[in-house]
């Protein structure tokens, strides 16, 4: 009888101490795998263009002399240091004027657009190479008195420019003016500056190439960007020296319209 209890005691410890390992076993759960991120690309956003400035590698053009921002040779430009027209910034320069790069130096332009440049003064006459392409016929420009107040502007902000540094005033040759008008449409259809310089015998010749404005835009903003080379020896200064030239006499203009309604407008000057 003891021996059978024993056996019971002995099969109920070994039950009691299996249970007590079982319990003392660590349960690990492994948590499932993240699901794969799904990132939405980035569209990198245009950049705005930067507004038009300066080129810091040019100085301010020379511009004209003047006392007040009412100066009438003061259009963009405000009046510092007695001149007007160059510029370092678009502070210099009157509201919605902005201060642009040009032939000339940093200069107050209005709009964001350049307007073109006076072709280069020839200083020998060179005769104009074959046309390698066809080019379209220009548009003929009215004669007669549709032209004749243009010519007479021209002449007369040539010989203010003139008055300024104390050159005797130039009469207008009208005789000439039908071969300066040639010269301005073989310009225009060739699409090259100067290429008909010499054709009326004059001594010297300005031109004012290709540009889109209104005749007397044209007169007055070609005229004073010439005028604003100053006094010097180099090419880029040869419009000035023409136009300033005390041996001359006579100018005739010539005015032609190009194929695409722009204008070519030539000076030509006699001794």
């Amino acid at each position: 009888m003891v021996g059978r209890w024993a056996s019971i005691v002995s099969a109920a410890l070994l039950a009691a101490l299996s249970c007590k390992k079982e319990e003392q076993e660590p349960v690990v759960y492994y948590p499932p795998p993240p699901a794969p991120a799904t990132a939405t690309p980035t569209v990198p956003t245009p950049a705005t263009p930067p507004p038009p400035a300066p080129n810091p590698n040019l100085h301010p053009a020379v511009g004209f002399p003047c006392t007040t921002d009412a100066d009438p040779f003061c259009p963009f430009g405000r009046c510092l240091g007695g001149r007007c027209g160059g510029c370092s910034d678009a502070s210099q320069c009157k509201p919605g004027i902005s201060c642009l790069p040009t032939w000339f130096g940093n200069a107050c332009v209005p709009g964001s657009a350049q307007a073109p440049a006076p072709a280069p003064q020839p200083t020998v006459a060179q005769p104009a190479p074959p046309p390698t392409v066809v080019t379209p016929v220009p548009v003929p420009v009215p004669q007669g008195d549709g032209l004749a107040p243009i010519r007479a502007r021209c002449v007369q902000r040539i010989n203010e420019h003139r008055a300024r540094v104390g050159v005797a005033a130039l009469g207008q040759r009208t005789d000439k003016e039908p071969c300066a008008d040639a010269q301005a449409r073989s310009d225009a259809a060739s699409r090259r500056a100067h290429g008909a310089f010499g054709q009326c015998r004059e001594s010297s010749q300005n031109e004012c190439p290709g540009w889109p404005d209104a005749l007397e835009v044209v007169v007055d903003r070609c005229l004073a960007i010439m005028f604003a080379e100053g006094p010097g020896s180099g090419p880029e200064h040869g419009h000035y020296v023409n136009m300033t030239d005390p041996q001359i006499r006579g100018v005739a203009c010539g005015i032609a319209r190009g194929a695409n309604g722009e204008v070519w407008m030539v000076h030509d000057f006699f001794r």
